[in-house]
């Protein structure tokens, strides 16, 4: 019975602490607050979106511009290797002959090798290998020696020159003999560092989320046009163009959407052959038609007359991504106007007489480039 009584007293303080506590503190105690439920969870909501970028360039075209380039085919001469002068004999008694190792660093950019060399002395069938393969076998009868050309083919990194000279037969008494001077390998050595040029441009992300079409524009001019080659032109290792271009004709090559990216985008021009240079270069943006979004909402009947009686009030919420700077946008509802200007995070306004019974629309379109990051249409 006592422990009955003791029960009783306690509930009845804990019901006078709960009566004279504040009211916001009381509902703290007795209420439990719910989650705000999800979109589909809650009749109150009756749009919500994430329209993301929007950009500001629509209904026109912008251009990337890109400076002008040269391509050029630098073509020289130049020695390979130099060699001291030496002697080649045979007889019975004496027989000399000479190896010569030379280098090519680049093999795939040399042409027009050949050997240049002086023969003081020359007596006997001169022979020359290059990699064990005859390249000159004859007499010569004069000390300045036509340049002997050394077939690409036959050459490598690493080559080799043998020079012999012819037997004397049974003249043992003799000795066929040549004493060479001003011993040069020669070559053209092409310098293909500025055959090529790559550039940079850069598209936000606005304009590669409402870009349509894009198009690369450029004119070639040439040099010798006998003498050009293929004209290769890629935009982020992708080959757009390659071929021998029209001299001093405007050309307008159209790019993929997927063979660009969003961000940072590179355009290479090559040239195998030959000099161009190319100008007025630039990336042609068309965008669609409007960069506007446009969202549907419906209105219930029941729920028309709640808001036109002002029992019900009904929001629209825009939430932004960046904090830092004024957010610009043009809003529609039902052919209502409003510019939003805010430099908040978000953005509400009570819209109780822009709304319809049935179906309505929300259409954003942007007064600078901005990203939208929620629309939210509610009943408060």
């Amino acid at each position: 019975m006592n422990a009955a009584v003791l029960v009783a007293i306690i509930a009845g303080l804990i019901i006078l602490y709960i009566v004279f506590l504040p009211s916001g503190e009381r509902e703290k105690l007795i209420e439990k607050k719910q989650p705000e439920p999800a979109l589909g969870e809650s009749p109150n909501i009756l749009l919500q979106a994430s329209p993301g970028a929007l950009s500001t360039s629509r209904s026109m075209e912008s251009e990337k511009k890109i400076p002008n380039i040269f391509l050029v085919e630098t073509t020289n001469a130049k020695d390979l290797e130099k060699i001291n002068p030496f002697i080649v004999r045979n007889g019975w008694f004496d027989k000399k002959t000479r190896n010569i190792d030379f280098v090519i660093e680049d093999i795939d950019n040399t042409d027009n090798v050949v050997l240049s060399f002086a023969a003081k002395k020359r007596k006997g069938v001169l022979e020359i290998k290059l990699n064990n393969v005859i390249v000159f076998e004859n007499e010569i009868a004069s000390e300045i020696v036509e340049p002997v050309k050394l077939d690409k083919k036959l050459l490598m990194k690493q080559n080799s020159l043998e020079f012999s000279v012819s037997s004397v037969g049974a003249r043992f008494w003799t000795t066929n003999e040549y004493s060479f001077e001003n011993i040069r390998i020669i070559g053209d050595i092409t310098d293909t560092s500025r055959q090529e040029s790559t550039n940079l441009f850069v598209l936000s992300d606005p304009e590669f989320a409402s870009m349509e079409k894009a198009t690369l524009k450029f004119v070639p001019y040439c040099g010798n046009v006998n003498q050009l080659g293929t004209l290769d032109i890629f935009i982020n290792n992708k080959k757009l163009f390659s071929s021998v271009p029209k001299c001093n004709d405007a050309y307008r090559q159209s790019i993929p959407k997927s063979a660009l990216n969003q961000g940072e985008n590179n355009v290479v021009f090559k040239t195998s052959k030959g000099s161009y240079s190319v100008e007025q270069i630039g990336i042609a943006l068309e965008f669609n038609d409007a960069s506007s979004r446009t969202y549907y909402f419906e209105v219930k009947p029941a729920t028309f007359t709640q808001i036109r009686d002002g029992d019900v009030n009904i929001e629209v919420t825009l939430k932004f991504t960046d904090s830092q700077k004024k957010k610009r946008i043009k809003m529609d509802i039902n052919g209502h106007i409003d510019t939003v200007e805010t430099d908040k995070m978000s953005f509400t306004k009570n819209i109780n007489g822009r709304v319809s019974e049935g179906n309505n629309f929300v259409r954003l379109e942007p007064l600078e480039d901005i990203e939208v990051a929620e629309l939210r249409v509610r009943l408060a």
